[in-house]
């Protein structure tokens, strides 16, 4: 009797979290905007539409993501992006940041070179509801360090989330 009361509670439990887990699960569809503070570069202004699939967990406020991105009409590249997200637990808005890696590759430029880039990025972000809105930019490749920034390029997200 005792060992069918404690398989029976742990089924519950087992059961009670695969709910949970299920609900963290999260979809977005988003668009972008390529900016650049201090120097032109030829990527500025470039737009680009994307998604991202993350899990959250559920007691904490922190999550693992995965995006994709494809930027056009005057180069056309693609960046995959893996990061993390660390958010506030503020009611109604929850402003967040961001750490991961995005490889960028694709063809870039009239030359039509097709060159690959892999660089850690950080960024912020404030999530309404549903909508989300983000700027990110890369870290340098000279300084790996966090203070060194490389603001020749930011890029600004915008888009909704579906699931919480």
């Amino acid at each position: 009797m005792r060992r069918s009361v404690c398989a029976l509670s742990a089924l519950c439990v087992l059961a009670t979290v695969v709910g949970s887990a299920d609900a963290q699960m999260r979809l977005a569809g988003h668009v972008a905007k390529v900016a650049s503070l201090d120097q032109l570069s030829s990527l500025e202004g470039d737009f680009g539409v994307g998604g991202r699939v993350g899990v959250e967990l559920p007691l904490l406020p922190v999550g693992v993501y995965g995006s994709a991105t494809y930027y056009y009409p005057t180069n056309s590249y693609w960046t995959g992006s893996v990061f993390g997200k660390v958010s506030l637990p503020v009611p109604l808005i929850s402003p967040y940041g961001i750490l991961g890696v995005q490889r960028k590759t694709g063809q870039i430029g009239e030359e039509g070179r097709h060159p690959s880039d892999t660089r850690f990025f950080v960024g912020l972000g404030l999530e309404v509801g549903s909508v989300f809105f983000e700027g990110s930019v890369n870290l340098s490749k000279d300084e790996p360090r966090l203070p060194s920034v490389d603001t020749r390029l930011v890029n600004f997200k915008g888009g909704f989330v579906i699931g919480k």
